[in-house]
């Protein structure tokens, strides 16, 4: 099975090669934007237009070759993600915006209704636990100050966790929390029921950062602790260890300094920081970094003074210090192409550094760190052993390791297992030692991993952590626990009515079960390389690039369907739209049934529906805010309408729900808003209502009641049917601005009551409810 998996993920990297690039609409990019990744820092900056960031990428990637580990995933992941939620003019929302609507909607609109709960994945389904499968991405590590056994974790999407049984179980109590965002936490040495949480994902931006939240009871409850900071994704935190009360944040606005344990905060140098470390022994020092520069101070983080003696500078820095010599600074560079910079000690307390290496790349994906570049402006980790001072570790998409001081590096763990060297998940975010056992915990892609040998033997530790981050799903028909869903970096998993079992690997991305025969599954990876199973064996590879005759790619997310009445009849939105009447052949035959729709310029479709009313009528959005329709969708050359002047705003929908029996009806969800027509997209009406400005990702029809409409949004699931004057929250037992990106229901053909909705999120994993079937109840409380 894992040869499958490392073979799909060859396959990817091959149709990545060739792919085209879109461009931008915006100008005003620095000059050399082709050859220095200027998109990097004006990606992770909020104030940087949304079609600027397009521009830069695409600049500077256009005769470049995309290999792996290079970043160029990160940004796509990041860019699909983005494109939808920032304003018509390419501004993107400011991160308080989402949970200030949602909080306004349920002071007025607070219901009990919905059942959810999580349906996992709980741990990496079968076969593994190997290297490349995993749970999902973790940002942060953080011990309890005496008993080793108590682990905290922070997931860019999923909130905080803790274990007091070092890792073999975990909850979470930060469901409630306005973001799931984690990237920093600190458990207080005097207080150990005292935490602090830095809120946002400090390096892909999947949830906002909120500033600092504390707690003081063993994290069963949240408040903010942000005054005089506001909003800021926070890389790291750290308290001072003679001063309970005296914190330090390296934020993507500056280093902000405490007096009053987390009450007030002062900035006290400007900047976007992702690390901060104290002097081991002597907390008048204070060393951070993040972009270029680093940082230093000498009276306690009241102010920094940059120190460029002996360094180099790079796309991206990060510090470690060691107890076992604490005159000794160590700071990893990423170098402008994302790749390794080298690695830089200082002997006198960072006042001045000198080189101990800048090969072999040891931040990329290779064995010998033969290969050029890399992502380490996403993935960049570094720890000093306490205990050892010329012993050290770097992260990048594998784990290396040095004794003598960064001159000369092995590695320690590979990305599938390769090397002869454990099998650690790719793309390492954090590394980090327990101060009270000395054990080496990483954080990555996939999860927790802890050494307590060096790096001989690595074990996952991620057990009942449902942080997946699930870009679409696939309900069966013929059985309700029959699902499956494509993880972002995590593959394809299903769950069947035996439990859960891994069916594809890199990238999961749209996927599908055949609701005629649920032997039959397809799922994807980034750009439409579409895979059949049966029963989730003999993977067959049916479209992509290159395959069967198709002769082009799609989005990031490629969107495809089964015909609505023929499950033998496939329709993929790549540029055009591409139809199959044999899918369940070994080759299937493909055909593109359009052809440049109104001069698509390379752009790529976004959302497909066929109607069930009638299956002639078949729906496509694409990226460039246009919409089209077919009458024909079966005929040999089906004509298609532009709709695209009759939306109701500038805008691609995120998703389309064709009404099951009129087949005039069609919905559409753009924006925070959700529109109906009654001529087949040719006028359109909005019935958003008062639903709050939240983005919505998803659409989906019931049947079983009067125009019952789901919405998932980017906090949660709205309900609305035909008797309601209003939208109510259907959300209960879900986290708190949980990022829905699909929504399904399961019809049970014996018993309406047995009916269900599937939700699958960005961070929280897979969600299930029972359907709506009473009143609302109301608490104005």
């Amino acid at each position: 099975m894992k040869k499958l998996f490392i073979l799909a993920l060859f396959f990817c990297l091959a149709s990545i090669a060739g792919r085209s690039q879109t461009t931008g609409t915006m100008q005003n990019v620095p000059n050399d934007t082709a050859q220095y990744p200027y998109w990097v820092q004006m990606m992770q900056d909020p104030s940087v237009n949304f079609f600027k960031v397009q521009r830069a990428f695409n600049i500077y990637w256009q005769n470049r070759p995309i290999t792996k580990g290079c970043g160029w995933k990160v940004f796509k992941r990041w860019e699909y993600m983005m494109q939808s939620r920032v304003l018509p003019n390419g501004d993107r929302p400011a991160p308080e915006l989402a949970e200030n609507a949602y909080e306004q909607f349920l002071r007025s609109n607070r219901s009990s209704t919905g059942n959810w709960i999580s349906l996992g994945p709980a741990t990496i389904p079968a076969p593994g636990p190997a290297g490349y499968e995993g749970l999902g991405r973790i940002n942060t590590v953080a011990f309890h100050p005496s008993d080793p056994n108590k682990i905290f974790i922070g997931s860019p999407s999923g909130g905080m966790w803790q274990t007091t049984d070092g890792g073999l179980n975990w909850v979470t109590h930060t469901d409630t929390m306005p973001t799931l965002g984690v990237s920093a936490i600190i458990v207080d040495f005097s207080n150990p029921n005292t935490l602090y949480l830095g809120t946002g994902d400090r390096d892909a931006g999947d949830a906002a950062g909120l500033g600092v939240y504390k707690s003081t009871n063993g994290g069963l409850t949240w408040a903010p602790s942000k005054t005089g900071m506001g909003d800021k994704v926070i890389g790291h935190m750290i308290q001072d260890p003679s001063n309970a009360s005296l914190l330090l944040a390296a934020t993507n606005g500056g280093i902000y300094r405490s007096t009053d344990g987390g009450a007030n905060w002062t900035q006290t140098q400007t900047g976007n920081f992702k690390n901060i470390a104290f002097k081991p022994g002597d907390h008048t020092v204070v060393y951070a970094a993040g972009s270029s520069t680093f940082y230093r101070s000498s009276n306690n983080g009241v102010s920094f003074t940059s120190i460029s003696s002996g360094l180099p500078g790079g796309q991206r820095s990060t510090i470690a210090v060691t107890a076992a010599n604490p005159a000794y600074v160590y700071l990893l560079y990423a170098a402008g192409d994302n790749g390794y910079g080298g690695v830089y000690r200082s002997t006198d307390s960072g006042l001045s550094f000198s080189m101990r290496s800048t090969s072999p790349n040891i931040i990329d994906w290779s064995c010998d760190g033969s290969g050029t570049g890399g992502q380490g402006w996403y993935d960049l980790a570094l720890a000093a052993d306490p205990a050892n001072a010329n012993t050290i570790y770097v992260g990048g998409v594998n784990v290396w390791k040095s004794t003598d001081g960064g001159i000369n590096w092995n590695i320690n763990s590979h990305w599938y297992g390769g090397c002869s060297v454990p099998s650690v998940h790719a793309d390492c975010h954090f590394l980090g030692f327990n101060p009270v056992d000395g054990h080496l915990y990483a954080g990555n892609d996939g999860g927790t991993f802890a050494t307590a040998d060096g790096g001989t033997t690595w074990n996952w530790l991620m057990t009942g952590v449902t942080v997946g981050q699930i870009y679409k799903l696939g309900q069966a028909q013929l059985s309700k626990n029959h699902v499956i869903n494509g993880f972002q970096d995590n593959g394809t998993y299903t769950i069947t009515p035996a439990g859960w079992v891994a069916t594809g690997g890199g990238d999961g991305m749209e996927c599908t079960i055949d609701y005629a025969n649920d032997a039959y599954t397809y799922h994807t990876i980034y750009y439409g390389d579409i895979y059949r199973r049966y029963n989730n064996n003999n993977e067959n590879h049916i479209a992509g690039n290159g395959t069967n005759g198709i002769t082009e790619s799609g989005g990031w997310v490629t969107p495809f369907t089964l015909h609505s009445t023929d499950p033998n009849t496939m329709f993929i939105g790549y540029k055009n739209i591409w139809r199959s009447p044999n899918i369940h052949n070994t080759h299937p035959t493909w055909t593109k049934i359009s052809d440049n729709l109104a001069g698509g310029n390379g752009s790529d479709m976004s959302v497909v529906e066929n109607s069930k009313a009638d299956p002639n009528i078949f729906y496509a959005a694409r990226s460039d805010n246009r919409l089209f329709r077919t009458d024909n969708s079966m005929d040999l050359a089906p004509t298609w309408i532009d709709l695209t002047t009759s939306l109701p705003v500038a805008s691609t929908p995120t998703d389309i729900a064709a009404h099951p029996t009129d087949p005039n009806i069609v919905y559409i969800t753009v924006g925070n808003k959700v529109y109906k027509s009654t001529d087949k997209g040719q006028t359109w009406t909005d019935i958003s209502l008062n639903l709050p400005a939240i983005h919505l990702n998803s659409i989906a029809y019931y049947k079983n009641d009067a125009e019952g409409l789901y919405l998932g949004s980017d906090a949660g699931v709205f309900y609305k049917n035909a008797t309601m004057t209003t939208w109510i929250a259907y959300s209960h037992g879900l986290p708190a601005n949980s990022k829905i990106t699909e929504l399904e229901i399961y019809y049970d053909n014996d018993s309406v009551s047995s009916d269900a909705i599937r939700g699958c999120t960005y961070g929280r994993g897979l969600w299930g409810s029972d359907m709506y079937h009473s009143a609302p109840v109301v608490d104005f409380s």
